[in-house]
């Protein structure tokens, strides 16, 4: 399979105006397929390219949309932890990481309940709590001053996020089958 990249998609996404990031859709599909455990063209489409005209942009996006959807399922299923969340890369400032973490966080979210995480039997007391530090990291302040206990703070809790999409799926979608559980962030 051929691995779109967070850039591709900005672009993509921009040349439509369609006022979604990489990273928020890269979390809607997570979110979506965790509830799901699926991730159907239909989801997506209405959620980010609601309202978008062109045909022919709107089939190219569509085109790497799939791709991307195809990529999520395929390293969250994962048997190796290969599942990586859609960030700038390290070159980029902190802020403007930790402001596309907020984002996927919120696409996240936005996913889960569209994918019917309403509809849900209760989850295990670790995976309620990581749904609840979803919603929090989502409003994420990112005022951050770019030095090394910033730097690690932010992959902890990406690493954290990494753990935490893999066990909400499989808590939901497969039950019983073990994966190493996340610390709970406060």
């Amino acid at each position: 399979m051929i691995k779109v990249n967070y850039d591709e998609i900005n672009t993509e996404l921009r040349a439509l105006h369609s006022g979604i990031f990489a990273s928020e859709c890269h979390g809607f599909i997570c979110g979506y397929f965790c509830a799901s455990d699926s991730v159907t063209s239909t989801a997506w489409r209405d959620y980010f390219l609601a309202g978008i005209d062109d045909d022919t942009e709107l089939e190219t996006c569509s085109a790497i949309l799939s791709q991307l959807a195809d990529q999520v399922c395929e390293e969250i299923l994962s048997d190796e932890i290969t599942f990586e969340l859609f960030l700038p890369d390290d070159e980029s400032s902190i802020i403007e990481r930790s402001k596309a973490l907020a984002e996927w966080s919120a696409g996240f979210v936005s996913g889960l309940g569209i994918g019917g995480a309403g509809d849900k039997p209760k989850l295990k007391d670790e995976c309620d709590e990581f749904i609840k530090d979803m919603v929090s990291i989502s409003r994420i302040e990112t005022s951050l001053e770019e030095d090394e206990d910033a730097e690690g703070a932010l992959f902890e809790i990406v690493e954290y996020i990494r753990i935490g999409v893999i066990m909400l799926h499989q808590e939901w979608n497969h039950p019983g089958q073990d994966v190493e559980k996340p610390e709970v962030l406060h």
